[in-house]
């Protein structure tokens, strides 16, 4: 492609076509942005960027809309300067709220900041957790809360916890203190575990617990396998997928929202679509391709294990949807994992703390440093 004129048009076409969702033709263009040429130069270069495989059209008689080729050769092209250097101040107060609350966990903090995330982009947001051969169990607990009730606690060496409250038959209420003994056994000889085996390897101990417990030991091993299945499968949550709705690609065509919930609910194709590294450093821009509609997926890394995904049509704006969630996944990162968001790194808040003072103000930090932090994003402090 020559990367002037036909890139300054698809461009345009691109950017137009996110805030309008109508196809553009070559007289829109050329009304709304006033460009040094003529209607017919501008439909030749959007004759070649359709040829290419750039554009596309709805109907024969329409404007034309990008492609997801477009799309992609339109994200390769941007660069940090292109990015949007603000965000909502009404989203970064409720955000800062969010996670500024000392008695939040990283998991209730990380949830309601997709919730916020959800509603500011009328998108999905989904978060994908580390994959479940990639980690082991460090600790597996028994704790007793009541007569009648107790917890299962689960802990991998990704740090993910999960929590499990069961009640406790009648009949082994007395044997709360053998319950205890039984998780105990499980537990030296399950830590280390890869989580995709632990099922199997627990099933093979099942004769042994109730050899040694008897009744106690085989209800936690009905109930800790049943546990421990749902364990190994729960890395996935989706907040607002009825936000898209909002958006006219599927308020008006119920095929195309159907078939964006079924993506949602399958996280491994989701996570195939999460594949392609665009040229924005940490970000990665997916596309699926199906005969009832076309997603996009915009995600980001978080503390080296889980990723935060906004899931939309193509026509999303990339420039908002990047900078918002740099900025989400900045805030966190301070948050519950200050030594993941050091000066330099890829993500920086794009905007300044002193905007909303939510509490005592911030450190100062050494000039130097700061401005070669927002050179490097090229936003200005």
């Amino acid at each position: 492609m020559k990367v002037n004129r036909e890139f300054q048009i698809l461009k345009l076409i691109v950017e137009h076509y996110i805030k309008t969702s109508q196809p553009v033709g070559s007289q829109t263009l050329l009304d709304t942005y006033q460009l040094d040429c003529s209607s017919a130069t501008i439909r030749n270069a959007m004759a070649k960027l359709e040829q290419d495989g750039y554009l596309e059209k709805t109907h024969v008689s329409s404007g034309r809309i990008p492609s997801s080729k477009g799309y992609q050769y339109y994200l390769d092209h941007l660069d940090n300067k292109s990015l949007a250097n603000d965000v909502d101040l009404q989203f970064q107060k409720e955000l800062r709220e969010v996670i500024s609350n000392k008695t939040s966990s990283m998991e209730d903090a990380l949830a309601k900041s997709c919730q916020l995330l959800s509603e500011m982009t009328k998108m999905a947001t989904v978060v994908l957790g580390p994959k479940a051969d990639q980690e082991t169990l460090v600790s597996l607990q028994l704790i007793q809360l009541s007569q009648t009730q107790a917890m299962g606690i689960f802990i991998t060496d990704s740090g993910y916890v999960e929590k499990k409250t069961f009640v406790i038959p009648k009949e082994t209420e007395t044997r709360i203190p053998a319950m205890v003994e039984a998780v105990k056994v499980l537990n030296d000889r399950l830590v280390g575990t890869h989580i995709t085996e632990l099922e199997a390897k627990a099933k093979s101990m099942t004769p042994l617990i109730v050899s040694m417990f008897g009744n106690s030991g085989e209800f936690v091993m009905r109930v800790f396998l049943q546990a421990l299945m749902q364990f190994a499968s729960k890395r996935y949550e989706v907040y607002g997928e009825r936000n898209l709705l909002s958006l006219p690609e599927f308020a008006e065509d119920n095929a195309a929202f159907l078939n964006a919930i079924d993506a949602l609910d399958d996280p491994t194709r989701l996570e195939r679509q999460m594949a392609t590294n665009d040229d924005l450093g940490t970000a990665k821009v997916g596309f699926t391709n199906g005969k009832n509609g076309d997603l996009a997926i915009v995600s980001k890394a978080i503390n080296g294990k889980d990723s935060i995904a906004v899931v939309g049509p193509k026509r999303m704006d990339y420039k908002k949807i990047i900078t918002i969630l740099d900025y989400v996944i900045y805030q966190l990162e301070k948050r519950f994992a200050p030594e993941a968001s050091p000066v330099g790194a890829a993500l920086v808040p794009v905007s300044p703390v002193r905007d909303i003072p939510t509490g005592p103000a911030p450190k100062k930090k050494e000039p130097a440093k700061k401005r070669a932090y927002h050179k490097k994003k090229g936003v200005t402090p």
